[in-house]
């Protein structure tokens, strides 16, 4: 794609950071790091709407990969409203979907917040042992 000419992709490593790619440019910077493999590749946003930008745009680039979102609570600690049931329910199918292992193609774009990365989550083995599926006439 576009960026190949610009950069050597032979030194990218496992834990490579990317820090000051302007706006609009991290879509297709993360575009061409999931286009050659499988992969799970992590996007700190700085916030909710840039994170759902991210995930609408590096959507656009490659249909056909696996967007997580994993947003921020929105409220409070110790606050008298309890979260959206939406945010709870996007946050634990995330957490679900990184549980079992992600994607049957394997690359997999993991979208989040500075605030969403810094909550605390359940261990995984929480997730497995209260993860029941149901299904239709159940």
């Amino acid at each position: 794609m576009l960026l190949n000419k610009n950069f050597d992709w032979e030194k990218v490593e496992p834990h490579t950071r990317f820090t000051g790619v302007p706006d609009g440019c991290d879509s297709l910077l993360l575009a061409e790091l999931l286009e050659p493999g499988s992969q799970t590749i992590l996007h700190i946003s700085s916030d909710g709407v840039r994170m759902n930008q991210v995930a609408d745009s590096v959507g656009f680039f490659l249909p056909d990969i696996e967007v997580l979102k994993f947003p921020a609570w929105d409220c409070l600690p110790y606050d008298r409203v309890p979260p959206r049931g939406d945010v709870v329910a996007e946050r634990m199918a995330t957490l679900a979907a990184l549980a079992e292992g992600g994607s049957t193609s394997g690359r997999v774009l993991l979208v989040t917040t500075v605030a969403a990365a810094l909550q605390r989550v359940p261990p995984k083995s929480m997730l497995a042992k209260s993860r029941y599926q149901l299904s239709p006439g159940d």
